[in-house]
């Protein structure tokens, strides 16, 4: 049998010298420059170049701002020059608290570099009161920008933290030039961004990213495309920027020469008419990073005949798009949708906040039919005669990531990092110069993370087969946190879910427009085995059917599928998701916990 081995190359992290996994050459080496601000300095030579647009959109309205290179440097500038004078140096921590997608939060990302500091995340879509003072107590922050749309909430948190400087930075004098200001040296270990993780299941943590693994980044993106140097660049940018997507991205566009950014506010309808005008007139790459649920939203707009241009003209416009999905799983409904509407498969990537984004991804270079036999293969894939559904998500990023599938993670348990065989399910840990330094204030956690040289902490299950070409292909499945145990074995809630799902379709003659379904395991009859928790949201048009299915679905479902996807309980409420449009299966399994209990009070 097939197997992946440990073999080494060694870790990159913590090493003096960036080093590739493929020559032991310095990674610093393949962009010319000994310090960050001269790579950026020299993207931003050109100052005529257009570099970033800002979409606001009003209704069916959309307003459109522009900068060239020279005026967003000028306005970076600026920002250094007054953070400086506030006594802010090198290696201070900076809150970046901003309502929405903004220039400033660039602009401000791009003064940090001059200065050294270290812009640290806020989610504006969530994060309270008490979650901002955190983040800025945690990270010791010295200051705490924001803009006007948020100026009310940092008032109001500004007395828990006295010692720190508020700003609104939109009150920042631009009309002079900036003054001068003497920039430390900077090199590619020093930290460069802390971006919280969502904190789905309690406090989120902060991880440190230094400007080594946003060099990666640029790097494995630019082998990815295979972008020569002189193609133009535009992306295309609607992930909120307290996340590690647009953050990497939007760092990619500004320390490349010639790229140009396309900044949209927010995500809404306008939305797919900018992306159409941007796909008509650009002149070399266009990417478009998205989650699944933009598709889903996408479906939504075309089946109420609410997209705001003409569909044929999407498709053509969705053809010169390089579509990069994924921070949620990319499954058969979402790549069909994409592939019909682009006639093209989608790039999906894989990675997380602590790898500065990316991991693996579905190769570039291959044809229609090699994409088409490598994502069925996961969804078809069975190991030891079991079902074991994996999501396609490409392969490793050589010489920049490294990845492999290993039995166990956590040391003293049996199969501690061994090797899995091709097929075999297990934990994918991975190593590279984009990873990490570590989490804010959390040193033995961080340790912890790290396993014999490689990064242990994305508990993502998955799987690896052999492509056509004999080269491995990566699977997701399940994370190890939504895991349902029956009878000893584990199975996926995802997998659980799209059995159940089916049921709905075929016994209930419903479509999948009509509802969603999403399943947690609660031990509420044995203290070593789940029952599968079942809830169903049904959209207003198909409300009708609640109690047809109440009172038919757990025994039409236990007829027909498998053991371990039977259903014990089934209730119908909202499924709570995160932006990205995957279940918070911890808040999902508290909801139905509570329920569960005032079901039998009530009894």
């Amino acid at each position: 049998m097939n197997t992946h081995t440990l073999t080494k190359p060694k870790p990159v992290r913590g090493e003096k010298k960036l080093h590739t996994l493929s020559t032991g050459a310095p990674i610093t080496s393949l962009v010319g420059h000994d310090s960050p601000l001269d790579e950026y300095g020299a993207a931003f030579a050109d100052r005529a170049q257009p570099f970033l647009f800002f979409y606001t959109c009003d209704g069916d309205k959309i307003d459109t701002q522009f900068l060239s290179r020279g005026q967003f440097w000028d306005l970076a500038a600026t920002g250094a020059a007054y953070l400086t004078e506030q006594g802010v140096s090198k290696g201070d921590r900076i809150v970046h608290g901003f309502s929405d997608n903004t220039p400033y939060d660039l602009i401000f990302r791009l003064s940090a570099v001059m200065t050294g500091c270290v812009p640290v995340t806020i989610n504006w879509q969530a994060d309270d009161g008490e979650r901002l003072v955190y983040k800025a107590k945690v990270t010791g922050a010295k200051a705490f920008l924001s803009d006007t749309g948020f100026a009310k909430r940092a008032d109001e948190i500004r007395p828990a933290l006295p010692h720190v400087l508020f700003f609104n930075v939109e009150l920042l004098d631009t009309s002079e030039p900036a003054p001068t200001w003497k920039s430390p040296r900077i090199h590619y270990d020093d930290e460069k961004m802390i971006i919280f993780t969502a904190g789905t299941t309690g406090l989120p943590k902060g991880v440190k990213l230094p400007h080594r693994s946003y060099l990666a980044n640029r790097l494995t993106f630019e082998e990815y495309f295979r972008l020569p140097a002189s193609t133009p660049l535009d992306l295309l940018l609607v992930n909120p920027l307290h996340h590690t997507n647009s953050s990497a991205l939007s760092d990619w566009g500004m320390r490349r020469i010639g790229s140009r950014v396309h900044l949209v506010q927010r995500y809404s309808t306008p939305y797919w008419k900018i992306l159409a005008d941007i796909a008509y007139t650009k002149s070399g790459v266009f990417v478009a990073p998205m989650v699944p649920r933009h598709i889903d939203f996408l479906e939504n707009l075309i089946t109420t005949a609410r997209l705001p241009l003409e569909l044929d003209n999407l498709r053509q416009a969705l053809h010169k798009t390089e579509i990069l999905i994924g921070s949620a799983p990319v499954g058969p409904t979402t790549v069909a949708r994409i592939l019909k509407l682009s006639g093209r498969y989608p790039r999906v990537r894989f990675g997380s906040t602590e790898s500065c984004l990316q991991v693996t991804a579905t190769p570039t270079s291959m044809s229609d039919e090699e994409a088409r036999a490598a994502f069925e293969a996961g969804w078809h894939h069975e190991y030891k005669g079991d079902k074991a559904v994996g999501y396609y998500i490409g392969r490793e990023h050589y010489p920049f990531t490294r990845v492999t599938i290993v039995k166990k993670i956590d040391p003293g348990k049996s199969g501690f990092m061994e090797p899995c065989k091709t097929g075999e399910p297990g934990y994918i840990v991975t190593q590279g110069a984009n990873i990490m330094n570590g989490y804010v204030g959390k040193g033995k956690e961080s340790r912890e993370v790290f396993r014999k040289g490689w990064y242990t902490g994305l508990r993502d299950i998955g799987f690896a087969l052999r492509g056509r070409d004999g080269l491995l292909d990566y699977y997701w499945m399940t994370r190890d946190s939504a895991l349902l145990i029956r009878g000893g074995a584990n199975y996926s809630y995802e997998q659980v879910a799209a059995d159940l799902s089916r049921v709905l379709i075929e016994d209930f003659n419903m479509i999948p427009e009509q509802f969603k379904l999403a399943v947690v395991g609660i031990c509420s009859e044995t203290e070593h085995e789940d029952n599968c928790c079942v809830t169903i949201e049904l959209t207003r048009e198909a409300a009708s059917m609640q109690s047809t299915i109440e009172e038919q679905f757990i025994a039409r479902a236990s007829r027909r599928v498998s053991k371990g996807s039977r259903p014990d309980y089934v209730r119908f409420a909202k499924i709570p998701v995160s932006f990205k449009g995957a279940v918070l299966f911890p808040q999902l399994k508290n909801e139905f916990s509570e329920s569960l209990k005032t079901k039998g009070k009530n009894e």
